[in-house]
């Protein structure tokens, strides 16, 4: 709005001026060291506006040549400010190349300049950090703009780096809810109450990742089965699995339907005693092609001998399917629950033979 004012000031300068330098032209004379310099005031005025422009290109091939952001015409201020910039290139290079204390050292000395301020101070801190100096990382976080989402991922990510979820959660807390569009920060707070073991809240936050679309669908599928099978056998220990609990009602109907959380469900029921119904949740639920994600989960539930209907399942997909070490796996697992060692053996051997990745 100003850039406009002073425009329409100008050009309404321009229009009552115009008409008079050019009827009344003027007259200047320099003389300096014995040159003299004669023109008229138009023309002292049309030689400072070339005079502008030159200078102008000039600094736009100084930038471009020397990569500046801005051009001081304070020599001191320029130089600092160049010598800021090459610390901060030399940084970046030790940084890549994983050298953490000279990265360290570069970007400390790249702060001189306040351009991308943001950056070399989050550059900073991950490398102070790698160098071992937790003192000066957390100082470096601890800079950044407060009530910003950078800072709030690097306290937490620093405190997650030092198997501290617990702290990591308590930075973030009170930071992120159902409106944070940031998806590092709520995946990064997912993470942190993941690995705290603070289900309860992590099961809360679940409609805001469905939400937000922190995780892509992919990475959303690989997480359920790192989330749910846990998370709800944890949470309904001692009194058994309760469908009316807050935990199970405040998800989505879409996860409740999940492979992954019928896997809690059936190995919270199991803990139970209720063997029986676990296993007719982990038939009714249970597809192949989410074998590989869910086996991990389901060898940990205890399902005694209530397998039958299990095995006949993993048979008939064997049927079509007899390469993969997947369904020979879980036999394997199903075996071993009923105490006949000798053919989970061999289903083993043969999952081995099929996917020696198992082992």
């Amino acid at each position: 709005m100003i850039k406009l004012l002073l425009l329409i000031i100008a050009v309404a300068a321009a229009m009552l001026l115009g008409p008079v330098l050019v009827n009344n032209p003027g007259y200047i004379k320099i003389i300096v060291a014995g040159y003299m310099v004669e023109m008229t005031v138009l023309g002292l005025i049309i030689a400072l506006v070339i005079l502008s422009l030159v200078l102008w290109i000039l600094a736009f091939i100084i930038r471009k040549l020397f990569r500046v952001k801005h051009v001081s015409f304070n020599f001191f201020r320029w130089r600092r400010q160049r010598k800021a910039q090459q610390a901060y290139e030399l940084g970046l290079q030790a940084f890549a190349k994983q050298q953490w204390p000279q990265a360290a050292e570069w970007l400390n000395k790249a702060s001189a300049d306040s351009f991308m301020q943001t950056e070399k101070q989050m550059l900073s801190a991950y490398a102070e950090f790698y160098a071992g100096n937790m003192q000066q990382a957390e100082q470096q976080a601890a800079a950044l703009v407060e009530d910003d989402n950078n800072k709030r991922f690097v306290q937490a990510d620093l405190w997650l780096r030092q198997n501290a979820p617990a702290k990591a959660c308590a930075v973030l807390n009170d930071y992120v809810s159902a409106d944070t569009k940031d998806k590092s920060l709520g995946q990064l707070y997912v993470y942190a109450l993941q690995q705290a073991g603070q289900w309860q809240s992590l099961l809360q936050l679940i409609p805001a990742v469905i939400k937000q679309n922190w995780f892509d669908k992919p990475q959303w599928q690989q997480l359920r089965f790192a989330i749910y099978p846990i998370a709800l056998s944890q949470l309904s220990q001692g009194a058994g699995f309760d469908e009316t609990a807050d935990y199970w009602q405040d998800l989505p109907n879409k996860e409740r339907k999940s492979t992954a959380a019928v896997i809690g469900k059936a190995w919270a029921l199991a803990k139970s005693g209720q063997t029986e119904a676990a296993e007719k949740a982990l038939v009714a639920q249970l597809a192949l092609d989410e074998l590989p994600l869910a086996l991990v989960y389901i060898k940990q539930i205890p399902l005694g001998t209530s397998v039958l209907k299990l095995r006949k399942q993993a048979q008939h997909w064997l049927r079509d399917h007899d390469s993969n070490g997947y369904i020979y796996a879980l036999l394997a697992y199903l075996a071993e629950q009923e105490g006949d060692k000798s053919h989970a053996n061999l289903a083993w051997q043969k999952a081995l033979q099929y996917e020696p990745s198992l082992g």
